[in-house]
């Protein structure tokens, strides 16, 4: 896993000394790997979205992503349903691509959905931000995966799906993954 983050890290960083701070970040990372009980992938916080990840969808975040409300995939899945009751998961993700461009990745992935195929996620501890709008037994944020998580889920609730554990990485910090997220961090 190691090696292909630093891999990664080589072919993205712009200088020696970025991918020498990522490499270290790297090496100092713990990964475990586990799969989730269906009950834990409901439960896995969503993305928090903004106007800034979500086209200045305001409108959108605020319905399917409330600030200071829960953002468990169970709970945006409720949501998102409520607004597009369709009975298939390609219908769901084909309106809701049409409202939001960042669903578009949610309705190429339905369209030859397979669980079977779907990766890993990966996830991280709720941040103490991110703990007071969630009940104590919700433990993980999904850091990455989250447009194969959420077709994951609607396909579940749709009932077009059995579920099927899913495998995660868990790391404390993701942020040599992401180095905007250093920034805010």
């Amino acid at each position: 896993m190691k090696e292909l983050l630093l891999a990664d890290a080589n072919r993205l960083s712009a200088s020696p000394s970025e991918y020498e701070a990522t490499r270290q970040q790297i090496e100092r990372a713990e990964y475990k790997t586990f799969t989730l009980r269906e009950t834990d992938f409901d439960d896995l916080v969503f993305m928090e979205a903004n106007d800034n990840v979500w086209a200045n969808n305001q409108k959108l975040v605020d319905i399917l992503t409330p600030e200071g409300k829960s953002r468990t995939l169970k709970e945006v899945v409720d949501r998102i349903l409520k607004v597009y009751p369709y009975e298939s998961p390609i219908q769901v993700f084909k309106q809701l691509s049409e409202d939001e461009p960042w669903f578009e990745g949610c309705f190429i992935i339905s369209a030859r959905f397979d669980p079977r195929l779907m990766g890993e996620l990966l996830i991280r501890p709720l941040a103490a931000y991110e703990k007071p709008a969630h009940s104590p037994k919700i433990r993980f944020y999904l850091e990455d995966g989250n447009h194969r998580a959420l077709v994951y889920a609607v396909f579940l609730r749709l009932s077009a799906e059995k579920y099927q554990p899913v495998r995660v990485i868990f790391s404390k910090d993701w942020t040599h993954l992401y180095p905007w997220a250093q920034l805010t961090s």
